[in-house]
């Protein structure tokens, strides 16, 4: 009996472990759906019920992010019709959905009631609210929650060309001279130029926003290992996507802080948003707010994985945010990131300071107050002063601050890229 009892639970345990998660860039095979309620067309699968852009919202009725995000969800279903399908998929009992539904009546959304969780078992939710968006191909494009989905988010997928099959390799959008020099070997970093010349020029992003959208984990973590390839990949990213979205919506220009902390950078199956960029990956885990001298508290493995293992204070002369006291952008490439990042540290810094020897005094750019501790503090920055040759070697003028100008100011590209 206890040898029957071990096969049974090893058949059991090889059954279960045997199906791994739908993660994004998976093509979801066509599945019968156990128990549809309100649906009023009467089909029972997900081929029959896929749109151009289907959203599986994974909720329960007990959960509250959930259940609050279905007003947002029922805006997203109205504003793009047909377009879009969302369906809601509960492993809940069917009296008590029914019930649900019932008490929010009109109800926009098809509910697959999944008790034994024999759908939701594909894609084996690790906590709720939980939320994935297939193609018109089936294909996963993102895994998100329902409140982070946007209209622009949708947008862009809905414009998107459905590509079922690519090439490894992204092929640059135009073979123009000023990208022949600057293709780094790093594929993830030359997918990083090639974006932000796109952006440039004014091309179609939609091939290489699919691309870094289906950009595997895996590969962010070991393709970009060193902080050369980390910085030059994320400095390009954070500088393609400011322009991409500011010329897109310059309005979402006039709440800096929202549109810094939106997420609404696709990579590797994860939003981001240029504060994490900033902030938690290139500035390894600072607190924005606190002049560069508090790391956060708590930081998750996801962070961890990607950051630098050391701040570099040149990277503030590097990011453009979209404001006309940003540096200008070039196309970084961690095979030649050190004298890039020197260049670009001695052009800003001469074109943004002033010193006046008389009073003896310099007058720096704002964001060096914002990031004092990046640079060492005031001691550190008369350092870096004398070596770009802003004050002379053996001088100690006051330090003070310039304001910064926040005037929407994009296509600040630079002439060259030596």
């Amino acid at each position: 009996m206890k040898y029957l009892f071990a096969i049974l639970l090893f058949t059991l345990v090889k059954q279960v472990t045997a199906q791994s998660a739908y993660k994004t860039g998976d093509v979801v095979t066509d599945t019968q759906f156990p128990v549809l309620l309100n649906n009023q067309d009467g089909k029972a699968s997900l081929q029959k019920l896929k749109s151009e852009i289907t959203i599986l919202d994974f909720f329960g009725t007990w959960c509250g992010p959930c259940v609050k995000a279905l007003p947002h969800l029922t805006e997203l279903q109205q504003q793009f019709k047909n377009r879009i399908n969302i369906i809601l998929i509960s492993n809940e009992g069917q009296e008590r959905l029914k019930k649900f539904i019932a008490a929010r009546a009109p109800f926009s959304f098809t509910v697959v009631a999944d008790t034994e969780n024999s759908f939701t078992s594909l894609f084996q939710p690790p906590s709720y609210p939980y939320t994935v968006v297939l193609n018109s191909a089936s294909k996963i494009i993102s895994v998100t929650d329902a409140a982070s989905l946007t209209t622009t988010q949708i947008t862009n997928w809905l414009t998107q060309k459905t590509i079922i099959e690519k090439a490894d390799t992204v092929t640059a959008v135009k073979p123009v001279a000023v990208m022949k020099n600057l293709q780094s070997a790093n594929k993830l970093v030359a997918l990083s130029q090639q974006f932000i010349y796109a952006a440039k020029t004014g091309d179609s992003t939609d091939l290489l926003l699919d691309k870094l959208t289906e950009t595997t984990w895996n590969d962010l973590k070991t393709i970009l290992s060193s902080d050369e390839e980390k910085k030059a990949f994320w400095i390009n990213i954070y500088n393609g996507f400011t322009q991409l979205l500011l010329t897109k919506n310059p309005d979402s220009y006039k709440k800096r802080n929202k549109f810094f902390k939106a997420k609404q950078i696709s990579i590797a199956g994860k939003l981001y948003s240029l504060d994490e960029i900033e902030h938690d990956i290139l500035r390894r885990s600072k607190i924005k707010w606190s002049l560069g001298y508090f790391n956060k508290f708590f930081v998750n493995k996801t962070e961890k994985a990607l950051r630098v293992e050391k701040v570099d204070y040149r990277i503030h002369f590097a990011l453009n945010c979209g404001a006309k006291s940003c540096p200008p952008i070039a196309f970084y490439n961690p095979e030649n990131l050190n004298p890039q990042l020197e260049m670009a540290t001695k052009t800003y810094l001469a074109g943004e300071s002033i010193y006046d020897a008389a009073k003896n005094t310099v007058y720096l750019p704002a964001l060096m107050s914002w990031f004092r501790r990046d640079f060492g503090g005031k001691k550190k920055m008369k350092v870096l002063l004398q070596k770009v040759n802003i004050i002379p070697a053996g001088s100690n003028p006051v330090i003070k601050f310039k304001k910064y100008d926040w005037n929407l100011f994009l296509n600040h590209y630079k002439t060259d890229n030596n």
